[in-house]
């Protein structure tokens, strides 16, 4: 084997062709993409990187849709343990993505046009952990989604000089080249194991500080559908806020 195609199985071994893959996959849709991105980690005060961010802005306005992707290569399938119940009493606003304050402060007092405008804030079967199968170490599961937690926090709340859209959202996204699996307890006791191409789970964390959130799982051969998907409810996102941002702007133009 020559050198070329060594460094070619190392750099796919590395995860970073699945990098690519998902970072192209984003850009074809039409948002601004950042590979190797880095945030600051307000819990050790360090520059940490996540592996794609996906962001639908425009300059003229103070609305931002980021997601934040963390790539997962593996030989190892995926399980995502899932409940009916898992969201129950549980803010459905919280669970839909990062929300900055003042765009939280606007969803919360224009609720039911938000739950009819996103589907997304429907959560009828959602994850309450996210596991690699066959793996002994099951903190690569949990690294990804505390990096994912993290650098949603940062894009809209740095503790930096960064200033965040006003009217800014998050979502944490995990890619996975394997096959993904759901599994629920049924009514007779025994357990449903299914193969699924998208599922989320709800992460709960004191750190970043609150954090609660549902994260997305998405194999790579769904990608390119969740990735229309997400363009979507970012332009869906802008467009509920553009009344607000008009505000915002007329009332800056007037001091």
């Amino acid at each position: 084997m020559d050198l070329n195609k060594k460094v070619i199985n190392w750099l796919d071994g590395q995860g970073f062709s699945l990098e690519m893959k998902a970072a192209s996959e984003f850009r074809k849709a039409g948002f601004f993409v950042r590979q190797s991105s880095h945030y600051l980690d307000i819990e050790t005060g360090k520059s940490r990187e996540i592996d794609v961010l996906a962001s639908d802005w425009d300059i003229t306005s103070n609305i931002q849709t980021d997601f934040v992707i963390e790539c997962k290569s593996s030989k190892k399938p995926w399980v995502l343990l899932t409940s009916p119940y898992t969201i129950d009493v549980y803010n459905r606003f919280y669970a839909f993505g990062v929300l900055t304050e003042k765009a939280l402060e606007v969803v919360v007092n224009r609720t039911e046009e938000f739950i009819d405008r996103f589907h997304w804030m429907e959560k009828l079967h959602v994850g309450y952990s996210f596991r690699q199968v066959f793996g002994n170490n099951q903190d690569i599961a949990f690294s990804a989604a505390i990096n994912v937690a993290k650098a949603c926090e940062y894009q809209v709340r740095p503790p930096d000089h960064k200033y965040p859209a006003i009217f800014g959202l998050a979502f944490p996204i995990i890619v996975v080249d394997t096959k993904l699996f759901q599994c629920s307890l049924q009514a007779d006791g025994e357990m449903l194991l299914e193969e699924t191409m998208m599922g989320e789970f709800l992460f709960v964390t004191k750190s970043p500080k609150n954090f609660g959130t549902c994260i997305r799982v998405v194999t790579l051969k769904h990608l390119p559908q969740f990735v229309f998907e997400a363009k979507r409810v970012a332009e869906e996102f802008r467009e509920a806020f553009r009344s607000e941002d008009k505000k915002l702007q007329d009332s800056r133009r007037e001091q």
